[in-house]
């Protein structure tokens, strides 16, 4: 009997991405676009400040008190847009080791039971690991979210990710072709208004 696979998205490396063909180059994403900021609403602001009173030194903390509020604002701006799966097991090919939890898809409607078309993948970087070791994981699961649309008919152009700390945020993008491209810049809570207008511009790509 052939042993499983036990690879998980969160196991990917840079080599690993490489034996699946692809390739991570540093870009500036966002050049030459004017992108509006983006106000937050007064609840995101106090949400986000109650939070910082709370210990955040474990990733559920983060996840809880940073990431799934900032994904909650965008999601009320956007509510005819996409919907929001938190620790989904995604499976799509077992063998490429392209399986296991995502912390979040971001899928167009309907909510299902699973995602319908899946359009960005956002990934917890681990705690004290630098921002950019989140990549591989990242990337694996936007590689995934392409197969996954395609084996349902859905051919999308262009398939977002994103990397976090919380404090900061790196975005990713996977067009025609097998490179990831990574943003060469983070943004970072304390430009809320820029975050937040990079995530508005990323989700009108898919009104």
């Amino acid at each position: 009997m052939p042993k499983r696979n036990t690879k998980s998205y969160s196991k990917f490396t840079f080599e690993d991405l490489q034996t699946l063909g692809l390739q991570t180059v540093v870009v500036d994403i966002f050049e030459h676009l004017t992108i509006a900021p983006v106000q937050p609403s007064a609840w995101l602001i106090e949400t986000l400040a109650r939070g910082s009173e709370f210990s955040l030194n474990t990733e559920k903390a983060k996840s809880e008190f940073i990431i799934a509020p900032i994904l909650n604002e965008l999601y009320q701006n956007n509510k005819k847009v996409f919907a929001v799966y938190s620790g989904f097991n995604f499976n799509v090919d077992p063998k490429k080791g392209l399986q296991g939890f995502c912390d979040f898809l971001l899928a167009r409607l309907p909510l299902n039971v699973i995602p319908n078309t899946p359009i960005i993948a956002i990934v917890e970087a681990k705690l004290n690991d630098a921002i950019s070791a989140a990549v591989p994981q990242c990337s694996a699961e936007m590689y995934a979210t392409r197969i996954w649309n395609e084996k349902r008919g859905e051919n999308l152009q262009t398939i977002y990710g994103a990397v976090t700390t919380g404090d900061n945020w790196l975005f990713l993008r996977l067009k025609e072709g097998m490179t990831i491209e990574v943003d060469k810049h983070n943004y970072s809570l304390l430009q809320l208004e820029k975050l937040l207008g990079t995530w508005q511009h990323i989700i009108n790509q898919y009104n």
